[in-house]
């Protein structure tokens, strides 16, 4: 109960322990007031009536007793008269019952008024004759207590009501401050850092909004400075300080992650870009200009991987720079070389250099079963094969490219991806995730194409969907079969990932709000809406707006493969998610490594201080399972944990 009720309500209790007092006391009053009227009017009654019958008694004429005593009771309000002579003996009674329609029984019984018999003697010289009983009629009394009583009642109510709204206007004003803190507390707890700006004028009140505000931006500051040390460990570990591309040391380790994944699925293609000469132009051309052209190919490479999700630039060395695309359709490798090939004569021309051809370019697509090192040996072939090319050269090396997309075209891949929607051609998988107890958490969602009798993977025609841009509807089918496994009474909670498509379509938020608000609270919490981090960063807008929209809705959000660039983690303050699931390649190996070992516990002791729990993906041996445990994240998943398994028909 609010202090604002709790204070209404004591209001009220003392004023109706104050009314029900005063009520008693006053009613009490009242009515022995009206005894003592009832019995002095009575005793007058008796007196006079005494005085103008003496000679009547006297002689016994009951005749003129009657005519007296008649005109006298119904005159006034009496309930009982009567005469006896000097032997007691009655010489005329006249009485009526008491009979009060005005007031309630209940009101006579608890207030009782008393009419005595109020005598006087009746003489006749210095001889008493007789004597005269009279009994005043309590009724108009009645009436008029019970009258009082009603009119004491409504002015009470009328003073209560104006008391009560003066007392509710004055605490409202009073509380404001109150409701301010309450709302900054709410909002520190969901990593929200607000001001109070009311100045309340009570003294204890002004004390507290102060120490608040204060505690406010000093955790402010806090969360802020965890978040730079985490980006600032982050990037000493594995950021190139000319460029701000990711070093050689973190690009190896996620090219290693994306050969050995046991669920790698992707068609992906490394593109190894070199300098001709770097000592060389440092000599000629200065260091500034050295470092400009370096700038502008760690530019020119970046640019080029935003159009591909999940890519990756770096410099290797001072020379030599990579561009891993993890999910890239084979038809667009081409056009991808031809403007590297543009690009590197338009920065030699805008540096004006002399020579023109200033680099060269080996892209080398990936297959399955092929390591590490044989990337990369393929890859410096392809660059050496381009050297000998000529001027700003490139050279494509794809020896074993999937015989499904060899043979589709991207018109066919689109007529294949709708038909499949249509006719669930798609098959989905689920992937647990476990908590420290080996209990199952989550299940994410993967997707298989079943076309021509083909298993076809999500690496090979998700690719292709987002060129041909028709991911969104990807999405709504898996959204629409999840909301149905839901509602058919399914227990299980699933992360459902969204793509960039699927976040910069105006009509989508809409769209799986309605979809979500078929579900009951209880059923909303079984789902947990995933984004890549690469896309939130570059479609930040349009994921604030979605989480606008879903905002009254009790489904969670979750950050997927995060840490796989530099962003900066204070974004995190401007968002409420509920996990950060942290990129497969800081679990692999990763006992082996302290720089990411610090980075991975940096990151968790953030994130919990902002109340998001933790998820490792891509868990394929014991050894790290057990030395993220000891790390102290929330969840874990990757084939060690358990391998995706199709959906049951």
């Amino acid at each position: 109960m609010t202090l604002f009720k709790q204070i209404i309500i004591m209001i009220c209790v003392s004023f109706l322990t104050l009314f029900i007092a005063t009520f008693l006391v006053s009613t009490n009053n009242i009515r022995e007031y009206l005894n003592e009227q009832l019995s002095s009017h009575a005793q007058d009654a008796a007196t006079s009536l005494g005085i103008a019958l003496s000679a009547e008694v006297s002689e016994g004429d009951i005749a003129s007793l009657e005519v007296y005593t008649n005109a006298m009771f119904d005159g006034g309000y009496y309930k009982e008269i009567s005469i006896t002579d000097i032997d007691n003996k009655e010489l005329f009674r006249k009485s009526r019952p008491v009979a009060i329609d005005t007031v309630p029984a209940w009101f006579v019984n608890i207030f009782p008024l008393q009419t005595p018999y109020q005598e006087a003697t009746v003489e006749n010289g210095w001889q008493t004759v007789g004597t005269i009983r009279v009994v005043s009629y309590p009724g108009f009394a009645y009436e008029k207590l019970w009258e009082n009583t009603l009119n004491k009642i409504q002015v009470y109510i009328l003073v209560i009501i104006v008391i009560l709204f003066i007392t509710a206007s004055a605490l409202e004003r009073l509380l404001k401050p109150l409701i301010a803190i309450r709302e900054q507390a709410d909002a520190i707890c969901h990593r929200e850092f607000p001001i109070i700006h009311i100045k309340p004028r009570t003294v204890e009140f002004r004390k507290v909004v102060s120490a608040l505000n204060k505690m406010s931006g000093k955790l402010k500051n806090i969360f802020s400075e965890q978040a730079k040390l985490t980006e600032e460990l982050q990037k000493q570990a594995f950021q190139d300080g000319l460029t701000g591309l990711p070093n050689r040391s973190i690009f190896i380790k996620q090219l290693k992650y994306f050969c050995d994944s046991k669920n790698k699925t992707s068609k992906g293609c490394l593109v190894i870009m070199q300098l001709n000469d770097l000592v060389q132009i440092n000599k000629e051309y200065g260091h500034i200009k050295a470092n400009n052209l370096l700038k502008k190919l760690a530019e020119l490479l970046n640019t080029s991987s935003e159009a591909h999700s999940n890519s990756l630039v770096a410099r290797l060395s001072g020379s030599e720079f990579a561009l891993l695309l993890k999910s890239i359709s084979p038809e667009v490798l081409e056009t991808l070389g031809e403007q590297l090939k543009h690009e590197l004569g338009v920065i030699s021309k805008s540096l004006d250099f002399e020579d023109e051809d200033i680099a060269h370019i080996g892209m080398v697509t990936s297959h399955a079963n092929q390591n590490v090192s044989e990337l990369l040996s393929e890859a410096d072939l392809a660059l050496r094969l381009a050297q000998q090319k000529g001027v700003n050269a490139y050279h494509l090396s794809d020896k074993k490219q999937s015989k499904c997309v060899q043979t589709q075209g991207a018109d066919e891949w689109h007529n294949i991806i709708i038909e499949a929607i249509e006719k669930n051609w798609f098959q989905l998988y689920f992937q647990k995730t476990v908590n420290a107890g080996n209990q199952t958490e989550f299940q994410e969602i993967m997707l298989r194409l079943n076309y021509e009798e083909q298993v076809i993977s999500a690496g090979i025609f998700i690719p292709m969907a987002e060129h041909l841009e028709v991911t969104r509807y990807i999405d709504r089918w898996v959204i629409d079969k999840i909301i149905k496994q839901v509602q058919s009474g399914t227990q299980s909670v699933y992360c459902i990932n969204l793509s960039r498509d699927a976040l910069q379509d105006p009509a989508f938020p809409i769209w799986i709000k309605e979809q979500i608000s078929q579900l009951t609270r209880q059923q909303q919490k079984q789902l947990v809406i995933e984004v890549p981090e690469y896309n939130i960063i570059k479609a930040l807008d349009e994921y604030k707006n979605l989480l606008y929209i879903l905002n009254t809705y009790s489904c969670q959000f979750s950050i997927d493969h995060f840490g796989i660039g530099f962003a900066s983690m204070s974004y995190l303050q401007d968002i409420k998610i509920d996990y950060i699931k942290v990129h497969g390649s800081y679990a692999s190996n990763i006992k082996d490594n302290n720089d990411i070992v610090n980075y991975m516990r940096q990151i968790i002791s953030t994130a919990h201080n902002m109340d998001i729990k933790i998820i490792a993906e891509g868990i394929e041996t014991e050894d790290d399972l057990n030395t993220l445990k000891a790390m102290n994240l929330d969840y874990y998943q990757g084939y060690f944990i358990g391998r995706p398994d199709p959906e049951e028909k």
